[in-house]
């Protein structure tokens, strides 16, 4: 059995402006994963996710497609596996030898019969797939086991990238399982053709923080030009081909200053919030500042600034409250500004973290001041939120 798992992450700034290709961010991975199990299997094919609450869904080859059969329970939990490491963990068993006729090597379903439970954990099996048919692989049956500690028991979500962690946990379990000796930036770019399949507009960065880990700067690809490129090239050449706008460099991790982050409770929808965004041109100011404000916190972070890093911290939150101001996002909740207020009264910097509307924030404050942060932590106690106690999870490297 292989089992590969990825991390969560948080944005540090620059969270909206990563939107358009070539635009930075500055992203940290933290200590909540999915894990991807894979081990060989024989029969249907069994897609499903524990995310909400170990559902299923069999599919069985068609003589040219993967097609979802409705007969299944997709509300009936798995039965244990007994080569899984979770027995409540999650299953999809590929089929082989598909040729549909969309493309060589496509993996697909039945229209509309893939719920959104599994659509990223879908849609990376049929990237993977499409891959090992254009290098002549043979596909082998499997069951891959999914599990993730991203959100509270009772199944709300914390804001952490569950979708891309589970995206990227796939991708890496598949890629071992077929040998096909993945580097990061493969493991990123496979795992990233999925995610735009999903949603179009994904920026990647948390995929790219799931897949490197630690802290990281990060500027996003044109996406519908590596879409194309995967459809009219296939998916090994657009492994190798340039991806304009993108760019992945590892930064060290602060040693004098501690990452506090606080959960407002309040679940926040990414996509719906990007949706709400005007065309480019209509915050092509904002987009400036943000850069400026990126590149500057990427420097502070080479150089372990403190007083650098928490300036530029205020600045992203700034940024965002007068994004917020110009096109009502609603980025701003009044848990998200009680959290940044609280942070500021214990001498912290702090800022939503991600799209806003709920979710999580970030607060940076010194190393060693445990009074203050105490402080903080009553603080945020009595405006409800929650503290969650989570560690960086440390880089994968430089390795491409």
């Amino acid at each position: 059995m292989i089992a590969c798992r990825a991390p969560g992450k948080l944005f540090v700034a620059g969270e909206y402006a990563v939107v358009e290709p070539g635009h930075r961010a500055v992203l940290v991975a933290v200590d909540r994963y999915a894990t991807a199990t894979v081990s060989p299997a024989d029969g249907d094919t069994v897609l499903g996710s524990d995310l909400d609450g170990g559902t299923a869904l069999v599919c069985r080859r068609a003589a040219d497609a993967a097609v979802v059969d409705p007969t299944a329970d997709p509300g009936a939990s798995l039965p244990p596996d007994p080569v899984a490491a979770n027995p409540v963990a999650t299953d999809l068993a590929l089929p082989t030898g598909v040729v549909p006729a969309e493309g060589p090597g496509r993996l697909v379903a039945a229209t509309g019969s893939v719920p959104a439970t599994f659509s990223y954990l879908f849609a990376a099996a049929s990237v993977v797939d499409r891959l090992i048919v254009e290098r002549g692989i043979t596909p082998r049956p499997y069951r891959l086991a999914v599990t993730a500690d991203l959100g509270d028991a009772d199944g709300r979500k914390f804001g952490l990238g569950s979708s891309a962690a589970v995206t990227v946990a796939a991708v890496a379990a598949l890629g071992e399982f077929y040998d096909l000796g993945l580097s990061l930036m493969d493991r990123y770019r496979l795992a990233m053709l999925a995610t735009v399949e999903v949603n179009p507009r994904a920026s990647g960065g948390d995929v790219a923080a799931s897949t490197w880990g630690g802290w990281i700067a990060y500027s996003s690809p044109d996406r519908a030009r590596i879409a194309r490129s995967a459809e009219t090239e296939g998916v090994d050449a657009a492994l190798r081909l340039p991806w304009p706008g993108l760019s992945v460099r590892p930064l060290p991790t602060p040693t004098t200053l501690d990452l506090h982050v606080g959960w407002t409770g309040t679940p926040a929808s990414t996509p719906a919030l990007v949706a709400g965004l005007g065309a480019p041109l209509d915050r092509a100011e904002f987009l400036v500042h943000s850069n400026a404000c990126v590149e500057r916190l990427a420097a502070a972070l080479d150089t372990d600034d403190p007083t650098a890093i928490r300036t530029e911290i205020d600045c992203a939150r700034e940024l965002l409250l007068g994004l917020d101001a110009a096109e009502g996002l609603g980025i701003m909740t009044e848990r998200l500004a009680e959290l940044c207020r609280a942070a500021a009264e214990s001498g912290a910097a702090a800022k939503p973290s991600g799209a806003g509307g709920g979710d999580c924030g970030i607060a940076l404050l010194e190393t060693g001041r445990a009074a203050e942060a105490a402080a903080l932590t009553d603080r945020w106690e009595a405006a409800g939120i929650r503290k969650l106690p989570l560690r960086i999870h440390p880089s994968e490297g430089v390795r491409a």
